[in-house]
């Protein structure tokens, strides 16, 4: 509300009286208030720092259970412009020479008359029925779709569709255009079979059926499976070109054909690469630097934690910085006590315990990990247990990461992690201070109305008075 400057009457600073009795009721609790906020976001802060950390860890943990960073293998090509490959964990380490001698190929048909593009042109009705292996679709074609584009539309667009796709080739002939079938997928099993018995006119020349004598449809490429031949003794074939686990744990992918001796068949046997080597073994670099990122990862939430919990009793008592944000909080020290018996924790494989100090990782006096310095000693420890490696880590519901990732949850899950409850906690707490603020406004200024008008109506008393004295004196000088 507006102020004046001074009482009318008695000449008093009203406003400014009002205000300082305003300020003084206020700040005290205001005070109060500011500083439970201070602290809360400062808690929260803190709070948000150490799950963050948690969760970079737990990502960084899941991450490696997914691309199989303690016991993977690394798988190479000699010729990857011939065949590419994958390894899995459950691939094992070998040598092997393929033989690419055949790639996987769709099914192509082509009709051989030409069909009118006119769109008034009938070119028949009736059903047909189109087969790609043990799938099928009848069409039923009729005067609203007889032409040649709709006869097209019709079998691309079909919800059965069991695999085909119909397009049309202009030869430049006069006449129109020719049908072309294909299949979606490759592999011997997809073959095509068109059935046109049903129909009349001119899409009832589109019949094909494999050895069918006198059929007016051409094969332009029929349908194949990719062949390969390992280490020049067995034949193994795919209906794509990409062979999964034919190498236990291994994908191979072919790109062309390689090449053969004494064939006859002079496309072939011009090709200079006849085979293409691929090895298969233990990635131990990979795994190396598994170990280094989550020592550093460890490490580096430790340190987070040591710095919002630590004390240093050589600041000043009043120096901010002499105490972290948590020092003395029970459940941040417990992250670090959980996840310090959990390193310390062995796990049995084949029978046998197993710690981290085996895999050279040691835990230091204040806490942290270091990975063994010596890099060759490392090399020696990690090419002689490297199997057990990828056990301790990622074995199932028992390895560290499933346990690490069990116990990790357990701070950050959104519902009832602890880290999240107690995040949530806060911010609940950070509201209700925020509405007693806004409380505390709202009373300031119902206050500091009743306070000007309490002054106003003094300010009038002391009017009253003064008129009533000035009265008072004139009388008196009037007897004189």
């Amino acid at each position: 509300m507006g102020l004046s400057a001074a009482g009318m009457a008695s000449g008093l600073d009203i406003a400014g009286m009002t205000q300082q009795l305003v300020a003084a009721e206020r700040k005290p609790k205001a005070d109060r208030i500011t500083t439970q906020q201070k602290q809360v976001n400062v808690s929260l802060s803190a709070y948000g720092q150490v799950k963050s950390s948690v969760s970079a860890m737990q990502s960084m943990l899941e991450k490696f259970g997914k691309d199989e960073a303690f016991n993977g293998q690394k798988a190479t090509s000699d010729n990857s412009d011939y065949l590419s490959i994958k390894a899995t964990a459950k691939a094992k380490s070998g040598v092997y020479n393929i033989n690419i001698q055949q790639m996987a190929q769709s099914h192509k048909l082509m009709g051989k008359e030409l069909f009118s593009a006119d769109p008034e042109a009938s070119l028949g009705s009736g059903e047909m029925v189109i087969k790609v292996g043990d799938k099928s679709m009848t069409l039923n074609i009729g005067e609203d779709n007889d032409d040649l584009s709709s006869v097209v539309d019709a079998i691309n667009n079909a919800d059965d569709n069991p695999g085909v796709t119909a397009t049309l080739i202009n030869t430049g002939e006069d006449g129109g255009s020719k049908i072309v079938f294909s299949t979606k997928e490759t592999g011997e099993k997809n073959t095509i079979e068109i059935d046109t018995s049903a129909m009349t006119g001119q899409l009832a020349s589109l019949a094909y059926k494999d050895g069918m004598v006198d059929s007016k449809v051409d094969e332009m490429q029929a349908a194949q499976d990719a062949k390969i031949m390992i280490d020049n003794f067995t034949t193994v074939s795919s209906s794509n070109n990409t062979f999964e686990d034919v190498i236990e744990g291994v994908t191979l992918d072919l790109k062309k054909l390689t090449g053969t001796s004494g064939s006859s068949n002079p496309e072939t046997d011009d090709i200079d690469v006849k085979s293409v080597k691929i090895t298969i073994e233990n990635d131990e670099k990979s795994t190396k630097d598994s170990l280094k990122s989550f020592v550093d990862s460890y490490n580096s939430l430790m340190g987070t934690i040591d710095k919002l919990t630590g004390f240093d009793a050589d600041k000043e008592p009043d120096d901010p910085n002499r105490a972290g944000a948590l020092n003395g909080d029970s459940l941040t020290r417990s992250v670090t006590t959980q996840m310090r018996n959990l390193l310390n924790e062995p796990i049995e494989i084949n029978g046998k315990l197993y710690q981290m100090s085996d895999f050279g990782i040691s835990i230091q006096r204040d806490g942290t990990l270091e990975l063994e310095e010596d890099s060759d000693k490392l090399d020696d420890i990690i090419s002689e247990n490297f199997a057990v490696i990828g056990q301790f880590f990622a074995q199932e519901d028992t390895g560290f990461l499933a346990k690490a990732d069990k116990l990790l949850d357990s701070f950050t899950d959104k519902t009832d992690g602890s880290l999240s409850v107690k995040e949530d906690t806060l911010k609940e707490r950070q509201k209700s201070l925020d509405d007693d603020m806004t409380d505390l406004n709202k009373r300031m200024v119902a206050y500091e109305d009743r306070t000007y008008k309490q002054f106003l109506a003094m300010d009038e008393a002391i009017g009253q008075m003064n008129n009533q004295l000035s009265s008072m004196m004139s009388l008196m000088m009037s007897f004189d």
